[in-house]
């Protein structure tokens, strides 16, 4: 039971925190950017028109062919945001390992365990893109990258689907974990419709700034909604363990 408590609610608290810390540490030294493209120039990290990834580049401006523009060392943002997210894939993959233990724990109904037993591969999945981005910066080779990345809310889409099914079919715990849920899965596909059939951002790519500004205004909007939503199912988690302890010391 507490080996399932620390990777289901301990875990993910302590992996999402760090996150967030590092995210913004690492956009307080990011040492700016150019996108010529565009006319952009800044000496500061912009929510507006700079992608996490670049975060977590070797070096910043590498997309430019312009020689005259100069390509920075960005090696303290990018261990802390490549470290970070790497940690939040293997959090993902370990949290949904115990997923579907926790419904036999609780000794929940046949459809919630079937289904839970269904997430935890597309769990892995998941998990296993996002620290794939983390491993493969965008500037060491882009295609790869991307692949990781938008496989990776593509895969995360489907994990929540079954993810919110496995709780509906819950006896124990609220379905008003399953709204909130769901709620992020209509807002995740909106995002999919915006990455794969939206204006396409990246080396050798034309694009105006609005384009770039929906593309990266929607990049980190996703993943600030992705962080609310996932603590509000381990809150979810840790409430119904928490009964059922109480349950067991009573009994």
């Amino acid at each position: 039971m507490e080996k399932t408590i620390f990777f289901l609610v301990r875990l993910p608290k302590i992996s999402i925190t760090i996150f967030f810390l590092c995210c913004v540490l690492a956009a307080i030294i990011y040492p700016g950017s150019q996108k010529e493209i565009i006319g952009y120039k800044s000496n500061i990290y912009s929510f507006t028109h700079n992608f996490l990834s670049e975060l977590g580049s070797l070096k910043t401006n590498t997309d430019e062919k312009n020689p005259l523009i100069i390509q920075e060392d960005n090696t303290p943002s990018m261990i802390l945001f490549n470290g970070s997210l790497i940690l939040i894939g293997i959090t993902l993959m370990l949290f949904y390992i115990h997923f579907k233990k926790v419904f036999t724990l609780i000794e929940d109904s046949r459809k919630a365990k079937l289904f839970a037993n269904i997430s935890m591969p597309i769990g892995l999945l998941a998990g296993f893109f996002y620290a794939g981005v983390g491993f493969v910066p965008h500037d060491l080779h882009f295609p790869t990258h991307g692949f990781f990345a938008n496989y990776a809310f593509l895969t995360l889409f489907f994990l929540c689907i079954l993810h919110s099914i496995t709780v509906y079919n819950s006896n124990f715990i609220s379905n008003n974990y399953v709204i909130g849920y769901v709620s992020f899965c209509i807002l995740l596909f909106i995002y999919l419709r915006i990455i794969f059939f939206g204006p396409q951002i990246g080396p050798g790519k034309i694009y105006s700034e609005e384009d770039l500004m929906l593309q990266v205004i929607s990049q980190k909007s996703i993943v600030i909604t992705f962080m609310a939503a996932f603590l509000h199912q381990v809150y979810g988690f840790n409430k119904i363990i928490k009964i059922k302890k109480l349950n067991k010391i009573d009994e």
